[in-house]
């Protein structure tokens, strides 16, 4: 099989991405070196409490999970010209990422209920718009900071990165999440670094695998259906990956609440 020019760019773009992630996690290791890490502690805590979680939620990660891999084995939309074809793969491929947001939210919301009770209950659809919409502006801001190099790319990802926890425990007001979340990361960035280094080590390698095999396959329909037990299990772990970043996430966002207000 012969390689396109684009896929290996997509593959150097990976590569580098990764690289960059795992460097600045490192950096972190020494940054905070002085301070108590949490994390193996919250990882250990967060499966059993994600567990009822999951098996409730297990259509819609499957649905999501299906219509992902379903949108690697079609056409690319380079060779398809019928607008039709366009429309449905369009479809295809937003619509797992739509479920993906909507269990995101929900997911963190479930796991804030015992210290904040009734959040679930305040989900509803402009809670999910504004999210979904603040969510995509805070990367695309983000990715912007990849035009001047990835420094600032790392800087605007960290001080952003309890906007979901903050969104879905106090009151679904995107500008107050996003002002919290820059207050909460204050003067603390190696801490949050190290603390989410290794999951957004994993939620990168797995999104860039993603979009990588997506890029391979997607123009060779035959050479999909072979690989579709790769494709299933990638998409899978994208899927769970993204939940367990945001479970993270909110653990997070617990322990330094919760160290502001014993201050």
């Amino acid at each position: 099989m012969e390689i396109s020019e684009k896929t290996t760019f997509t593959l150097f773009v990976a590569i580098g991405v990764i690289t960059s992630v795992t460097f600045h996690w490192v950096l972190s290791l020494f940054f905070a070196r002085k301070s108590k890490n949490y994390f193996l502690y919250d990882l250990w805590q967060l499966w059993p409490d994600s567990q009822p979680f999951l098996k409730a939620q297990w259509p819609f990660i499957a649905a999501a999970t299906a219509g992902a891999t379903w949108a690697q084995l079609q056409p690319t939309i380079e060779e398809s010209n019928q607008p039709e074809v366009l429309f449905t793969r369009t479809l295809i491929l937003f619509g797992p990422t739509v479920i993906s947001w909507i269990l995101m939210l929900f997911f963190v919301s479930y796991l804030a209920e015992p210290k904040y009770p009734g959040r679930v209950a305040t989900i509803g659809i402009q809670a999910l718009l504004l999210y979904i919409i603040a969510d995509n502006l805070i990367l695309a801001v983000s990715l912007s900071g990849l035009l001047f190099f990835v420094a600032p790319a790392l800087i605007l990802t960290v001080r952003n990165c309890l906007f979901l926890p903050v969104y879905a425990t106090n009151g679904h007001k995107p500008l107050s999440a996003i002002r919290q979340s820059w207050a909460l990361t204050a003067h603390k960035y190696w801490i949050v670094s190290r603390y989410m280094g290794i999951p957004i080590i994993l939620s990168t390698s797995t999104t860039m695998s993603h979009l990588l095999l997506a890029e391979v396959l997607g123009g060779d329909g035959q050479l999909a259906v072979k690989n579709l037990p790769l494709s299933v299990v990638c998409v899978v772990l994208f899927q769970l990956a993204n939940l367990f970043i945001g479970g993270f996430l909110y653990k997070l966002y617990d322990r330094l609440t919760t160290t502001e207000e014993s201050t």
